[in-house]
């Protein structure tokens, strides 16, 4: 029969940050394979009389069982997981033999400068790794399936997925400050979080006077792809535009400069800037305000003949001292005389 030995010797577990576990679960396995799915007997007596029940449940950093602290004992190898009142990884071994070893060299916090120092290190060196401005990694060792999803989870070259431990801020005031260069990422609060993690809210004074910054970036957090910046007087400054299903207000002027204002959905009554002429142009008329035709250069003669010929004799036109220009249909007289001259013709037939 294999040893048998008291699991953390006068078990005392601690936190992610060294601080006594509180109801916290502690599940102890056959030695190589997941001890959630394959638990070892462990019993509070070494007599072996006396089995605990799984998860073993602790109170300030104790194991208990009905209220009162236990001693645990289990066959060696064994395997352990460990993980905090939201069930968050805290430590975790397949094959354990000696706990007070093994809890000094694989629980001791590492650190990396980025992902791809983490990603080159030996899943067996440790199970929490800190990351310069992104924070405190966790060895899964039963996650084999993971995408890399930065900055969620880094999967190592070996294979070995890492988690980021996320934790919710509640208090009255927080003052958070982040990396001042623009091209990193700088310290951020997660956006859509349960989401694809590649969306950000940052406030970012890098090269400007400041204000709160949304960047869009891609999965590796390498390459900015949008974003849209609220600065600190007030403006909003977008990369792709600003959509909206109801009204856009405003107290001032609506400018597009070099650009195109699409009045509806396909944008075929449109408002054109035109920098030469520094005016606004409407190249795609008719163009209704309030029900009324709003009329353009492309369109006025058009309108004015199709009021001449519905007055019929009597209606009068401008044009030169060959014909009206347009060009209308019936009978028309001028007085006047010149080459170039301009005439008031009258319909008379």
């Amino acid at each position: 029969m294999a040893a048998t030995s008291e699991a953390r010797a006068l078990p005392f577990f601690t936190d992610l940050y060294g601080s006594p576990l509180e109801s916290g679960f502690i599940y102890i396995g056959q030695a190589g394979l997941d001890p959630v799915a394959y638990p070892a007997v462990v019993t509070s007596d070494i007599a072996g009389s006396v089995v605990v029940a799984q998860p073993i449940r602790t109170t300030h950093g104790h194991a208990t069982a009905a209220g009162s602290l236990i001693h645990l004992f289990v066959e060696i190898p064994y395997s352990i997981t460990i993980l905090d009142a939201a069930r968050r990884l805290v430590y975790a071994s397949l094959n354990e033999t000696d706990p007070i070893v093994m809890a000094i060299g694989s629980s001791s916090v590492q650190s990396v400068a980025n992902a791809a120092e983490l990603r080159a290190r030996d899943k067996n060196s440790t199970n929490q790794v800190w990351m310069t401005d992104v924070g405190m990694y966790t060895y899964v060792p039963t996650d084999n399936t993971s995408p890399e999803n930065f900055p969620f989870v880094v999967v190592g070259n070996d294979g070995g997925r890492y988690h980021l431990n996320l934790q919710d801020v509640n208090a009255n005031w927080v003052k958070v400050t982040g990396n001042s260069n623009p091209s990193t990422q700088g310290l951020w609060i997660g956006w859509n979080a349960a989401g694809d993690g590649s969306a950000f809210i940052t406030n970012n004074r890098g090269i400007s006077t400041g204000g709160i910054v949304i960047r869009v970036v891609n999965a590796d957090n390498s390459v900015e792809t949008g974003r849209a910046t609220i600065t600190t007087t007030g403006g909003l400054v977008t990369t792709d535009g600003i959509q909206a299903t109801g009204d856009i207000k405003a107290t001032h002027n609506l400018i597009a400069m070099n650009s195109v204002v699409e009045l509806n959905n396909i944008g075929t009554r449109s408002i054109l800037w035109d920098s030469v002429g520094d005016t606004y142009a409407l190249p795609n008329a008719p163009l209704l305000v309030n029900g009324s035709l709003a009329l353009t250069t492309a369109t006025y003669q058009s309108f004015i003949a199709a009021n001449q010929l519905a007055n019929g004799i009597g209606a009068v036109a401008l044009g030169n001292n060959i014909a009206p220009n347009p060009v209308l249909p019936g009978t028309w007289v001028s007085p006047g005389t010149g080459a170039n001259a301009v005439f008031l013709w009258v319909r008379t037939a």
